[in-house]
């Protein structure tokens, strides 16, 4: 029997994964069609649920695209409301659900908190949802949370953890921050993890310092491998001084990020990379792409990673020249 996996899509600047076992659920669907072109290509008609962590464009505006084509069937979207973000991509998604939810095409619900662990899961797959709680996501962006801290859209993003058997194999954070952070961890929450995607694709995600907050992230998640989900040229990401915090806290870890980082190669490849994975790549016909979409087989030892180590250590060694995962130590 072929095992669960996951797709963390190359997306360009944003975040979009889907997890394939007997049905099909997306967590957060990026900027562009990527989402679309992914799914028409690997066959997929139907997604079981769309679990959306916040009202970022860059996490939403590919459920527009994937409800505009009308060539996959969605049954259930799961979103957190934000009367702070009244973007046109937000407006025009909150419309296209509600209309779609009125005529039965979709069953469109409000809130996705620690009350829906367990609700999406697929048939060899948990679903964790570890934040926002339900009272702080009633408090809403813009609001305070019991310390006083000023609540963000980032603040409340939804986290998501996949486990298989138990074993806690990926971390999905959205763009979580500094305070929601701090309110899971203070809430006794556990994000460790074999894999994680990095919130806020590597960049500020607040006022605070980055360097704490990189090493406060990396210590709770412990994870093994790390994923910055970014758009070469997009917001400076990430950022060299969090790449430093990571290794300073777990100098092993490998480090894949979807796209070429400026800070990584001045130039682009002047050839076609061969180290990475087949699925659809928002920057592999551009050059752009570091690691480009990543395939993870959700085994019950642990999860099996594409692009190999060895090819996209290879790659980086050739193509970036400037590295900032080989900064002070051998790829690992």
């Amino acid at each position: 029997m072929v095992e669960p996996s996951l797709a963390i899509l190359d997306v360009g600047h944003g975040n979009c994964a889907v997890l394939v076992d007997d049905r099909i659920v997306v967590i957060d669907a990026g900027p562009g069609t990527t989402l679309l072109e992914f799914l028409e290509s690997e066959g997929i008609e139907e997604i079981a649920a769309v679990l959306i962590s916040h009202a970022d464009e860059d996490h939403i505006k590919g459920l527009v695209s994937l409800f505009e084509s009308k060539t996959v069937v969605v049954r259930m979207v799961r979103i957190n409301s934000d009367a702070m973000k009244n973007s046109p991509t937000w407006n025009d998604l909150t419309y296209l659900l509600d209309e779609a939810n009125k005529t039965g095409a979709v069953r469109f619900e409000v809130g996705l908190t620690t009350n829906q662990t367990g609700d999406f899961d697929t048939a060899r797959v948990r679903i964790e949802i570890l934040a926002p709680t339900p009272g702080l996501a009633a408090k809403g962006p813009g609001s305070h949370d019991h310390k006083g801290r000023k609540l963000t859209s980032n603040s409340m993003s939804a986290v998501v953890r996949l486990l298989r058997n138990g074993k806690a194999k990926v971390l999905l954070p959205g763009d979580i921050d500094e305070i929601g952070l701090e309110n899971l961890l203070e809430a006794g929450g556990d994000i460790s993890v074999e894999i994680a995607v990095f919130p806020h694709h590597g960049g500020g995600a607040a006022s605070g310092n980055l360097s704490t907050f990189a090493k406060s992230f990396c210590k709770a998640s412990k994870a093994e491998k790390l994923v910055f989900s970014i758009g070469r040229g997009r917001y400076d990401t990430p950022r060299p001084e969090i790449i430093a915090a990571v290794l300073s806290e777990i100098p092993k870890i490998r480090i894949l990020c979807t796209q070429l980082s400026e800070h990584c190669a001045s130039q682009l490849p002047t050839t076609d990379p061969t180290h990475l994975t087949a699925k659809v790549s928002r920057g592999k016909e551009s050059r752009r792409c570091c690691a480009g979409t990543i395939w993870l087989t959700l085994a019950q030892d642990g999860a099996a990673v594409l692009p190999i180590l060895e090819a996209h250590t290879e790659f980086i060694e050739d193509a970036a020249p400037s590295a900032l995962c080989m900064k002070g130590r051998e790829a690992s």
